[in-house]
């Protein structure tokens, strides 16, 4: 394995996991989360860290960031340049197309499981689902997910949003479940694809 460690930057604690398969799956260790929810987490906690974040990139530590695209423009490298228009190489800013839970989706044998659901009820082209989170509380709501409806259940009762829920157990699926090369074999999501070709590249250099 590479001896290249490689910090990460997210906006919650299912992405967190799924950063960590990542950088193991390219060969790497994952290093330091730079996720702090104690000073809040989402897309624009995320957004103002990455300028510091890309600054400590120029002494040589690799971090990966992966931060939605939802609507926030046309296309990933739209979004990159209008956030860091001055990218260092090290700074490995990738966007999941829409939202992260559109590539844990794509692994869809397994997802349909764990949801309790059957796979042709779920998207065949995930990335082309303009709101994941709320496709999934629609599935759940429904009757057509079980399991994820009383996991649903069981958090409303706590006074848990949805989203953090959502966040719950994706971050379980991300970790013990999911295998991120199924996902990309099936062709459905390719800008984790992209993500993981970087990330095998800062691994194999470094």
């Amino acid at each position: 394995m590479s001896s290249v460690s490689v910090d990460y930057l997210c906006e919650g604690r299912s992405d967190e996991a799924i950063a960590r398969r990542l950088i193991e799956l390219a060969g790497g260790v994952p290093g330091v989360s730079y996720l702090r929810p104690q000073s809040g987490t989402g897309k624009s906690n995320l957004d103002r860290k990455l300028g510091g974040v890309n600054a400590g990139a120029a002494f040589g530590k690799p971090v990966l960031v992966l931060r939605d695209l939802d609507h926030d423009a046309a296309c990933p490298a739209e979004l990159v340049g209008r956030l860091l228009p001055a990218r260092h190489r090290l700074l490995l800013l990738r966007i999941c197309v829409r939202e992260s839970e559109a590539w844990l989706m794509a692994d869809l044998a397994a997802y349909a499981r764990h949801c309790g659901t059957k796979a042709a009820r779920l998207p065949q082209v995930p990335e082309a689902i303009g709101d994941p989170k709320a496709f999934l509380v629609h599935l759940a709501d429904t009757g057509h997910a079980p399991k994820l409806r009383r996991h649903l259940g069981d958090t409303r009762r706590r006074g848990v949003p949805d989203w953090r829920a959502l966040g719950e157990w994706h971050a379980v699926f991300a970790e013990s479940v999911w295998d991120p090369q199924r996902s990309i074999a099936s062709g459905r999501v390719p800008s984790l694809a992209r993500a993981l070709m970087r990330l095998e590249e800062v691994t194999r250099d470094g």
